[in-house]
């Protein structure tokens, strides 16, 4: 007996889906959930709204990892001061959007990234509301002193959201291309071009993957985001 192609093709198609739909498909939410569970530990579990923010006026490179922070783990990213004119310019160039402004942030649980020092931090921010530092400078002088256990993630690299894209690439989470543009806009900016002294293979590896989800040559950078802070 000849199989036909064209029966053939139907069962398995009908195979896949016998198979699938024994299979419940994890949503956005539910791998974010999963995701922050895996990161910030017993602190995922606060009934408080989860926030990511940065420095009163953040860098570029501080505002956007916020946003990396929100799209891996969950949670909002905002920010309290003035995006800088630097920070405008990646995000238009980007089409990406921007964190949310805040008045405050009271009632709830803060990650900060791009920051570790407690004097470049909203006022608002309280030891206690504190579930994750995520930043790429040696802690100094003004810690906040922890009340408890929380993901402290510093790294000696040029750039905090290279830290954040590591992550992602670790979990396997494709960025959207907004986003993964954007990303590669504060790597390159906060190491001037991939040429400051301190820049690692860490954020020449990720801005090399972003550069190819962003669909930006390498011979482009320099030229696609303003290495000047004003």
């Amino acid at each position: 007996m000849i199989t036909q192609p064209m029966a053939l093709g139907s069962r398995l198609l009908l195979a896949v889906l016998v198979l699938l739909s024994g299979c419940q498909l994890e949503s956005f939410a539910e791998r974010q959930a999963r995701q922050r569970a895996g990161y910030l530990g017993e602190a995922a579990s606060s009934q408080e709204p989860l926030v990511w923010t940065s420095r009163r006026s953040p860098d570029a490179d501080g505002a956007i990892a916020s946003l990396l922070a929100a799209h891996l783990y969950g949670g909002q990213a905002r920010i309290s001061g003035e995006l800088t004119a630097q920070t405008q310019a990646i995000l238009q160039r980007c089409e990406q959007s921007a964190p949310q402004r805040t008045s405050g942030l009271n009632g709830s649980a803060i990650g900060v990234v791009g920051a570790n020092q407690g004097n470049g931090w909203d006022a608002a921010i309280a030891a206690n509301h504190l579930v994750a530092v995520v930043d790429h400078r040696a802690p100094g002088t003004g810690n906040l002193s922890l009340p408890q256990a929380r993901r402290i993630d510093v790294r000696p690299w040029g750039a905090t959201t290279t830290i954040l894209e590591e992550q992602a690439q670790r979990l396997g989470v494709v960025l959207p291309k907004p986003l993964a543009c954007a990303a590669l806009g504060a790597i390159v900016t906060q190491t001037q071009g991939l040429r400051s002294a301190s820049t690692t293979p860490q954020d020449r590896q990720s801005a090399s993957r972003l550069a190819r989800r962003a669909g930006i040559q390498q011979a482009q950078l320099l030229t696609s985001f303003d290495l000047q802070e004003r």
